[in-house]
């Protein structure tokens, strides 16, 4: 099915090429027309261009999704419940509580296993070879901190994996682990976030041996058996059992201190690849001092995808964080935290300017490493800082996403990857959360499943230049928050609890056949996504 909707699309492609550059060369050649008129008609062209491929793309959408329907169902679809969710903090307080003060905890751990070389598949990429791990390059972890503001609303844990993506079940499951701890120490929240590694394991599932994924696992759901994809067992079980032995440890080790929030300039470190071409221009830092002086924690944001190892290499590498991350522990002796922001269709712009020793010359791995070094330089020099007062708001609902997309469809129902799944009829729908947080008195976060388009947070999507022509009439997150939370400034922390896809405006989501497409609509559930949840983000904040 994937390859022949490959073969499709590229003679799609190829045919309306033709078809187009004939047409613009007979209106070109035409003497007749009037320069307004010859941008008419090339206005004309383009309008049927974008007809002709929403056409196909979406009757291709159509016939793969009736097809998959006749699938029979994973078996793990039966068996998942809706156990595992947490909603927050119950309620939300306008001002720090009396003799209030912030307390953290910190821990970090390394997740690898002992036999990923040659053994366990490389997220990242959908590839059609088997992409088994060839080395490993340096090491994979779980990071995590634990928050409280001293209100007694209780303690929010924030945890950070090393990997190209994690299904809302497996949240759940380490959620359900540490049950005991969640009432033992009035946890009202456990965020799990992936800093998008395209060189970690894979933990999503969709980078296995996908013709027998696509051939064996309907066979295998219409007999009641479990499917197989790239998770690797092994390795899953170590994950749950390893973030929560750090959640564990993160909240049993929380000091008091002071929380102080600085940026660095980041825009220089990324490229957009898709227009309106909008991003958080600030690399944002929270630095945690503690009172009794021992070791600072770092939570730092970036919206550069974590490619700098490459999208489809087999080397397993927790990419430019990990040398991030040591020169901040070199320099500054303080835990360091990142997490991802609104990095939609961003890559890394490697220069002079942002990898330490650049060279043309170079290795990939070298740049890597220089551009971490880099960034972590530019963390360690923020000096503009200011307090933030001790006050911590969350609160968490849960959504459903139609799947639209013909592949994702298909490949949900052959077990490729793993989601919360609810079905009506034919239709499929991904259930997962969307959270809001406020952090002091006048910053908040938006907690996103998946990787969001950054003009949906802080405006500037396109209108009538958009894919499809029409407007976007639907508020920024940012200008959700403050109109109704006062002035506070919004980040994202993307890749949370979920990993849904690209969430791209309605108005702007175009066919994957199209050559601007830059492949992101190939994984996102569908054109409704992102006004749902721009919807679902304005009734949480109200």
């Amino acid at each position: 099915m994937i390859l022949l909707q490959n073969f499709i699309m590229k003679k799609t492609k190829k045919i309306l090429a033709v078809l187009l550059a004939v047409l613009m060369l007979f209106s070109v050649s035409s003497s007749a027309l009037a320069a307004d008129e010859a941008q008419e008609t090339a206005s004309s062209l383009s309008f049927i261009y974008k007809k002709a491929l929403s056409f196909i793309g979406k009757a291709i959408d159509e016939i793969l999704c009736e097809g998959a329907s006749h699938i029979p169902d994973p078996v793990k679809w039966s068996e998942q419940t809706d156990e595992g969710f947490m909603e927050g903090t119950k309620t939300f307080l306008d001002s720090p509580a009396e003799n209030a003060v912030f307390s953290l905890g910190y821990d970090s751990r390394s997740i690898l296993t002992s036999d990923v070389v040659g053994n366990m598949y490389v997220g990242g990429t959908i590839n059609l070879s088997k992409k088994l791990a060839t080395e490993i390059i340096d090491d994979l972890k779980v990071r995590t901190v634990a928050l409280s503001d001293g209100s007694s609303r209780g303690i929010t844990v924030l945890a950070e994996v090393d990997a190209y993506g994690l299904s809302l079940p497996d949240v759940r499951e380490i959620r359900l682990r540490l049950a005991d701890l969640i009432s033992e120490k009035n946890i009202n929240s456990i965020t799990v976030s992936v800093l998008h590694q395209h060189s970690a394991v894979d933990t999503l599932g969709m980078n296995g041996d996908i013709f027998k994924m696509v051939l064996f696992n309907p066979a295998s759901s219409f007999f009641g058996k479990a499917v197989e994809n790239g998770k690797n067992q092994k390795y899953m079980e170590n994950l749950y059992e390893t973030c929560a032995e750090s959640i564990e440890a993160a909240v049993s080790s929380m000091t008091e201190g002071k929380l102080y929030y600085g940026t660095a300039d980041q825009s220089e470190y990324l490229e957009d690849k898709r227009a309106p071409y909008v991003n958080d221009a600030n690399f944002n830092r929270f630095r945690f001092v503690p009172s009794n002086n021992t070791k600072e924690t770092w939570l730092v944001s970036t919206e550069v995808h974590c490619v700098g190892n490459g999208a489809a290499g087999t080397a397993i590498s927790g990419d430019y964080p990990y040398y991030a991350e040591q020169v901040i522990n070199q320099k500054a002796n303080a835990n360091v935290f990142f997490y991802m922001g609104a990095q939609q269709g961003t890559t890394l712009n490697t220069d002079e300017n942002t990898v330490e020793n650049y060279s043309e010359e170079m290795s990939r791995i070298d740049s890597m490493k220089g551009f971490g070094k880099s960034i972590g330089n530019a963390l360690v020099a923020i000096t503009d800082e200011k307090e933030v007062e001790p006050l911590l708001n969350i609160k968490y609902k849960e959504v459903l996403f139609p799947v639209k997309n013909g592949i994702l469809y298909l490949g949900a129902k052959v077990g490729l990857f793993e989601a919360l799944v609810e079905k009506d009829g034919k239709n499929l729908y991904v259930k997962t959360e969307i959270g809001y947080m406020e952090l002091g008195n006048d910053l908040a976060f938006a907690i996103t499943p998946g990787e969001l388009a950054a003009e949906i947070a802080y405006g500037g999507c396109l209108q009538s230049d958009s894919w499809t022509g029409e407007a976007w009439n639907y508020k920024s997150l940012q200008d959700i928050v403050s109109e109704n939370c006062g002035g506070r400034k919004l980040m994202v922390i993307g890749l949370s609890n979920d990993q849904i896809g690209y969430i791209i405006p309605d108005n702007n989501f175009m066919p994957q056949i199209a050559e601007e497409s830059q492949s992101l609509e190939l994984v996102s559930l569908g054109s409704e996504t992102a006004s749902i949840l721009v919807k679902e983000f304005e009734a949480l904040v109200k």
